[in-house]
Formats: structure tokens, C-alpha cells, sequence
């Protein structure tokens, strides 16, 4: 077999190449190309006839459709915008049509359609669609911005599916004003925060993005991993990226409100007893949650943690955190002060 193409099945049907009606192969192949001076690779799917060595394949319009695509998803994936399929998925959540969402974000007509079909979107309107997706609360006000586009029927049709995703979504909203309330204290930047006051969204793209990355994490180890992301953030531009406050405890730093951390939208948590008796959490990603506004920056400095710690189990993780100075020079209960973050270990 060729290099990079899969025969995945033969059918009978009418060949383009040679005009008759015979066995063909279908066959799907790795293929690379460039998207605005990008290169990327991606799969495409054709018919091959064998009764001919050269120009022997040939694809439908549906094909040609198919393949045009997975071209511009692929390169979407890569420059962290929303597939085609991922923004069918929030018309899906709102129940919507394609000109309906348009609408809605006070955009043309089709925009949406050609979203879905052969348009890359642009990033203002890329990070528009994934806040609506992750915040039902601005798509009822978007509607009602544009109410003037819509139906009565339709507008109160709409109106009633966003409420609905709205009171699904109510809990979520009790657990982050109750995490707020905690952080009252630290509205103000210091070094007890890392000079960064608390963004409960941007700390929900950060769970997303860590456990996006690392598949399965245990809640200590996932707790480690923020307070290191911070500490080393703060280390070079002597701000944190979270705005977290950490409780020196016996497991290592520990956020205020980690509790509450474990239940925002960004992520899944199942508990369950192991061997000996102890409750774990094992940490997993929200896939229907969608990640924006990380910087490159921040990306980078996630990502380096990540590559030091990923091997790491709980207990591991834990005792190289009890050598830092951070740990050693504070005391059970005290909050860490991220003037210690000048001296971690290894970074």
C-alpha cells in the first residue's frame, strides 16, 4: 500500500475516469497543503479506478466539498479557532439556525453559513461565537440587542431555549460568585496574589487548557501545577496569571477555595476511594468547553510546567514542592507570599 493512503472500502459505481460502471477503491489519503501561507496536512477522500496507471482518480462534488473542509479545519485546529463542526455545536446548544446565530451576533446573513461550509472566520468574530458558547447570560442580551431581526414567534421561541440552557448553567453561577466572595479580600494586587486579581474565566480557560493537555490529573497534582504556573509567571514579569491566593498546607500550596475550583465548567472531576481507603479526584477536560484568551505567553509558561511535572504522581509532586523556599520559610496555614517565587527550584 502507498504511503499515506487507505484503501477503506470497494464499491461498484459509475468511474469518471474510464466512463463505465465498475469496482472502485475508495481510498482516503494524508495530504498537505497550504492555508494562508500555512502549511497544514489533512485527509481527503477519492475514488480510484485500476484500469489505468496514470491520472486514475477522480473525486465528487461531495468530495471536493468534504476535502475544502477538512483543509480549513485543520488549519482552524491550528491556530486555535472553532472547527465548522464546533460552531454547528453552538447552534445546536441554542437550537438556531445558521442565519438565526448570524443574526443574533449582528452579523450578515450568511456569515454563518459560510462559517460552516468555506470561510475562515475572522478572530474578533472566532472569540464572539466561543463567548456565547460559554456564556448563556450575553447570548440573551445579544438577542435582545437584535430583536428587531427576528420573528415574534422566533424571538420568544429562541428567548425560552437560552433561559432553559440558563437555569442548567444557575449552579455554575452560585459556585463562582461563592469562590468571588472568598477572593473578596484580594481585590487589590499584591503579593499575595502575585500582583493579579482574580479572573474567574480566565482561570476556567487554564483548567481547560491543563487538563486538555495532560488528559487525567489528580487533584493534588493539579494544584501544584497552578501554583507553579503562577509562581514561574511571576518569577519573570513579577505578575501572576490566575490570581490566586496559596495557603501553605500539608500537601504543599493550596488556593483558596479549591473546593469550589473543582466544580467550574472548564472541567470534569469524578471522585472515587482507592486502595487505602483515600478519596481521589481524578481531573479531566470539559470537551464542550472552549478555551480562549490564554496569550502565547501564558501558553508558554503553562506548557514548561507541564513538560516538568507530567510524570509526576501526588506524592511526588508534593515532596518537590516541600523544598521549595516558598514552603520551608512559611508556616502550616499561612498564605505564601509570592516574594519566594524568585527562588523556585528549577525554573
Amino acid at each position: 500500500m502507498e504511503k499515506n493512503i487507505k484503501i477503506l472500502k470497494k464499491e461498484r459505481r459509475f468511474c469518471s475516469v474510464c466512463e463505465e460502471e465498475h469496482e472502485l477503491e475508495l481510498c482516503e489519503e494524508l495530504t498537505e497543503s497550504t492555508v494562508k501561507e500555512e502549511k497544514i496536512q489533512y485527509y481527503k477522500q477519492y475514488y480510484r479506478c485500476n484500469k489505468f496507471k496514470d491520472k486514475n482518480t477522480f473525486m465528487t462534488g461531495k468530495m471536493w466539498n468534504i476535502e475544502l473542509l477538512n483543509k480549513i479545519d485543520e488549519y482552524r485546529i491550528k491556530n486555535n479557532l472553532l472547527t465548522s463542526f464546533e460552531i454547528k455545536e453552538i447552534r445546536d446548544k441554542y437550537k438556531v439556525t445558521q442565519a438565526e446565530l448570524s443574526f443574533l451576533l449582528g452579523l450578515g446573513e450568511i456569515t454563518i453559513t459560510r462559517y460552516e461550509t468555506k470561510q475562515i472566520q475572522e478572530t474578533s468574530n472566532d472569540n464572539m461565537l466561543k463567548e456565547v458558547y460559554n456564556n448563556a447570560l450575553l447570548t440573551l442580551n445579544l438577542l435582545e440587542r437584535n430583536k428587531e431581526k427576528f420573528s415574534q414567534k422566533r424571538y420568544k421561541e429562541i428567548s425560552e431555549e437560552i433561559k432553559k440552557v440558563i437555569d442548567k448553567e444557575s449552579l455554575q453561577y452560585l459556585n463562582e460568585q461563592e469562590i468571588s466572595c472568598k477572593y473578596i479580600n484580594y481585590a487589590e494586587e499584591s503579593l499575595l496574589n502575585g500582583n493579579c486579581v482574580l479572573e474567574i474565566d480566565k482561570l476556567k480557560n487554564i483548567l481547560a487548557y491543563i487538563t486538555k493537555k495532560m488528559k487525567e490529573v489528580k487533584k493534588v497534582v493539579l494544584m501544584k501545577l497552578l501554583w507553579y504556573i503562577d509562581s514561574l509567571s511571576f518569577k519573570n514579569t513579577n505578575k501572576s496569571i490566575t490570581g490566586l491566593v496559596y495557603v501553605h498546607m500539608p500537601f504543599g500550596a493550596l488556593p483558596i477555595a479549591s473546593d469550589e475550583l473543582l466544580k467550574l465548567s472548564s472541567i470534569k472531576v469524578e471522585k472515587k476511594y482507592n486502595d487505602e481507603e483515600f478519596l481521589e479526584y481524578k481531573i479531566t477536560n470539559n470537551p464542550e468547553f472552549k478555551i480562549i484568551g490564554l496569550s502565547k505567553r501564558e501558553k508558554e509558561i503553562i506548557d514548561l510546567v507541564i513538560d516538568k511535572f507530567k510524570d509526576y504522581k501526588s506524592r511526588e509532586i508534593s515532596e518537590y514542592m516541600h523544598r521549595e523556599k516558598a514552603y520551608m520559610e512559611t508556616n502550616p496555614d499561612e498564605i505564601i507570599s509570592f516574594e519566594y517565587s524568585k527562588e523556585l527550584n528549577s525554573f
